[in-house]
């Protein structure tokens, strides 16, 4: 090989070394990795049903944005769908309500995390902030949940309560207005209980 062939070979070899150490340092060969991209990849990932997946893409993006409402939003519907993360899911929710009282899907959310933590007071206050606020929500990233479920979980939280009287108001205003039971009788409120879950079926 010639001396001219040798150097051109020696070039060309230092500029592949070059850039597979940029390609690998995250430099210009490469994309930028974004809040924004990390946080849709996470929705996808929370359609797959991969909670855990979603939810490392979406802490991933708080690192990268703190104030990424979506971000936190996404990351509390992971985690409340996640066995032994409620209280991390209700910490997500808040933060990213807090940075965004626009975003619904994550008063949503808060408001079925905390429900399930069997905090009652604090499901039907969320519950009516967002029903206040959003009369006909829907979860933008899963449409068959929606407002019915808001006005279930209030129902029920008022069952937990003993206001057998208000679950039924709800359960006939906005649920079901050809259902009756009489909340006074055992066996009216076991009929409440019933219908709750029976929607729940049918709205759940």
């Amino acid at each position: 090989m010639s001396f001219d062939r040798i150097t051109i070979f020696l070039m060309v070899l230092g500029l592949m070394v070059i850039a597979i150490g940029c390609g690998e340092d995250g430099g210009p060969s490469g994309p930028e990795v974004t809040a924004e991209s990390l946080v849709e990849d996470g929705w996808e990932l929370f359609a797959a049903e991969e909670y855990e997946a979603a939810l490392d893409l979406f802490l991933d993006a708080t690192e990268k944005n703190h104030n990424y409402s979506d971000a936190y939003n996404g990351a509390g519907w992971c985690s409340g769908k996640i066995p032994g993360l409620l209280s991390e899911a209700s910490n997500h929710f808040a933060r990213s309500f807090g940075l965004d009282t626009t975003r619904y899907d994550a008063l949503g959310g808060w408001t079925f995390v905390v429900y399930q933590s069997g905090q009652w007071d604090a499901a039907i206050g969320k519950a009516d902030s967002l029903l206040h606020r959003r009369p006909v929500w829907q979860f933008l990233r899963q449409p068959s949940i929606d407002f019915h479920d808001i006005w279930l979980v209030e129902a029920s939280a008022y069952c937990h309560l003993g206001n057998y009287d208000r679950a039924l108001e709800i359960i006939i205003e906005h649920l079901n207005n050809s259902f009756d039971a009489d909340p006074s009788t055992p066996a009216g409120r076991r009929e409440i209980l019933d219908e709750i879950e029976r929607l729940g079926r049918v709205y759940g």
